[in-house]
Formats: structure tokens, C-alpha cells, sequence
């Protein structure tokens, strides 16, 4: 197995997307991974005119408000009665209105720092807050992460209401990541999310299609049955997300969940390491190669009910999922990344 196409554009089931994306700047779409799922956040006017650009730069707290604001008036209506709770260090109106409907509170002392880069658990509580004010609270959970001591905890029912309702997940190695910033293009996605949650798209408490299923011995190959179960936990918070959707999103869901988490910094390409191939490697250790990309896919669409091959199994070659999609066949190829229809049975369309 070749690690391959690391940076072929993601496509889309459909049509290429990146072509139509807002953009300011030669070059600056989204991260492919992202591109999709931005672009739907886009057309269904939740991502104000300002957010069309720098799209991995760090959001700030004051930006993240301008995203809530913006589902909550999509939701419920303008916020016109606001500015009796003001900040001395912002007149940011989107500010003023998300703190007027209970979705951000300040830093101390009549402060707000708009300007502070976003962390993940902030994210969180913002989004929590949102969900109870529009008057859709997510249902409770304690959060299943690694990382849970480092998780502050004035947010830790937060965090876990957001893993539960399939609106924020970790960020590889079952962590968190607390303190981390989140990105614009994060963001976006993530607001995306808590919008089909709260518009009633998405259920707020998942219930896995095929959560009876026998899950076949090559996903559990190599792993004891508590690695397997670890693996399994952190497949299944992916999975629950898109459980009431089309086969179509359900099958996209996943891949940009997947190919968020494998490109992101920190991950190990390695086909000697243990663990490399296996769903244990990719969900909790962070580590993988393309057979460990494809079981990882493979074990989320089992859960989904999607019917899934693995091209080239156990093969010097590389590897990826094949399923049956509306009576033709899609390549989902975590690795590439790539997402799109198979033209000839059993070749992939960019390498054969």
C-alpha cells in the first residue's frame, strides 16, 4: 500500500463544489474536506458575507456570536431588543445580541475580549446555550473523551450535550482539545450541525440504524475486544450524527468527518506500527494507512446499515471502500481524500 493523492480536491457526489464557493482571494476556498459541507452552510444563508474567506484562520470569540446570531434569527426571527447588556472593550451588535439572548456572557469586568481566538469548550457552551434559548435543549451526557480531566467545568455538560447531539466531536486520539482554537471552516460546519438539530433535520438524541449489527471479524481483526470497544465508541458518535438522513448524506457525513479527522496535525502514516490497519489505530491512536482509513470508514457505514466492500483487502496496493449507492457504486477514499462515483467496476476513478 502507497500513501497517495494526499491533496486531491474532495468531490462531491454530485458536482465538484469548490468552483462555486464564495472567495476573495485566488485560492481561498475551504480545506477539501471542508468544501462541501461549507458550501451547504453557505447556501442556506448562515455564514455571513465577512466569514467568505480565511477559512482555517482562527475564529474569534466575537465571530463565533456572528454564526450564532445568525441560526438563531434564521430559527426564531431578528433580535431586536438588545444592547442593555454591553461590553467596554466591543460595539459589536452581534455581541450585544448574543449576550442579550443568553448565548455569551463576558470575561469580567464589563470585557468581552471579541478578539481572543474561540476554544473548543467555548464552542461548546455557546452552542449549548444557543440550543436552550431557541428553545431545543440538548439532551444530557457525560463526555466520553480521553481528555475529560482537561475538559473546564463550567463546560464539561456542555461538551458532552454537543458529542451526544452529534454537533461537536473530538479531534482524533479520542481527545477534545479543550483549550484548542477552532477554525472558521470548523465553525461553519459546526454551526451547520447545531442549525439541522435545532430546525429538527437531525435528531438531538441519534439512535444508530443498525446498532444490533454483527459487526464482521475483519473490523475486529487485531484488536482486543477493549480497544475494539474504544474504537467502536468514537465510530458510533460519527455515525449517530447522520442516522436520520439519505443514504447520499449519510455516505458524505462520513467521509468528512473521517477525512477531517485523518488530515489533521499529529497523525502517524505508518504500515508497521501496531495498529496501523485497524479501526483502534485510526479512532484512538491517531495512526493509520490506507487499509486502516478504509476499515474505519467501513465500520461507520456498518453501523448505518450501508452495505460496504473493501477493494483490495489485504493487497501490497491501495485500498478503499466501495458501496452501493441508488443502484450504482461510490468510492469513499478517507486517505486521497476522494468521494465520488465509480465509473468502472472496481477502479478507482483517479488511479485505476
Amino acid at each position: 500500500m502507497k500513501k497517495v493523492l494526499k491533496n486531491i480536491i474532495v468531490m462531491g457526489l454530485i458536482t465538484v463544489v469548490v468552483l462555486s464557493m464564495p472567495t476573495t482571494a485566488m485560492g481561498d476556498t475551504p480545506s477539501s474536506w471542508a468544501v462541501s459541507q461549507v458550501q451547504t452552510a453557505v447556501d442556506l444563508n448562515l455564514v455571513p458575507k465577512n466569514f467568505h474567506s480565511n477559512y482555517t484562520k482562527a475564529t474569534t470569540r466575537g465571530e463565533f456570536c456572528a454564526l450564532a446570531v445568525k441560526v438563531y434569527e434564521e430559527v426564531k426571527g431578528e433580535i431586536t431588543n438588545y444592547g442593555s447588556i454591553t461590553f467596554k472593550d466591543t460595539k459589536d451588535i452581534n455581541v450585544e445580541k448574543a449576550a442579550s439572548i443568553g448565548v455569551v456572557s463576558g470575561t469580567g469586568n464589563d470585557m468581552f475580549a471579541p478578539n481572543d481566538a474561540l476554544t473548543r469548550e467555548q464552542a461548546a457552551v455557546m452552542l449549548d446555550r444557543l440550543a436552550q434559548v431557541v428553545g431545543k435543549p440538548l439532551p444530557n451526557q457525560n463526555p466520553i473523551f480521553a481528555d475529560n480531566t482537561s475538559i473546564s467545568s463550567w463546560a464539561l455538560d456542555s461538551v458532552g450535550k454537543v458529542q451526544r447531539a452529534g454537533i461537536m466531536s473530538g479531534t482524533g486520539n479520542n481527545q477534545f482539545s479543550p483549550k484548542a482554537p477552532y477554525t472558521r471552516e470548523q465553525s461553519i460546519i459546526t454551526i451547520k450541525r447545531a442549525y439541522d438539530v435545532l430546525t429538527g433535520a437531525v435528531s438531538p438524541n441519534p439512535v444508530i440504524l443498525n446498532s444490533a449489527v454483527s459487526i464482521s471479524q475483519s473490523l475486529k481483526k487485531g484488536m482486543t475486544d477493549t480497544e475494539f470497544n474504544q474504537a467502536y465508541t468514537v465510530a458510533y458518535s460519527i455515525a449517530s450524527k447522520y442516522a436520520n438522513l439519505e443514504r447520499k448524506d449519510q455516505i458524505e457525513g462520513v467521509f468528512a468527518d473521517l477525512a477531517d479527522m485523518r488530515h489533521s496535525l499529529g497523525w502517524e502514516y505508518s504500515m508497521e506500527a501496531k495498529h496501523y490497519s485497524d479501526v483502534y489505530g485510526f479512532f484512538v491512536l491517531s495512526r493509520t494507512s490506507c487499509a486502516g482509513d478504509v476499515r474505519a470508514a467501513a465500520l461507520c457505514l456498518e453501523l448505518l446499515g450501508i452495505p460496504w466492500e473493501h477493494v483490495n483487502e489485504n493487497q501490497y496496493s491501495h485500498q478503499w471502500v466501495r458501496a452501493e449507492l441508488n443502484g450504482t457504486y461510490v468510492v469513499i477514499d478517507v486517505n486521497a481524500p476522494y468521494v465520488g462515483y465509480e465509473l468502472v467496476p472496481y477502479k478507482h476513478p483517479l488511479i485505476g
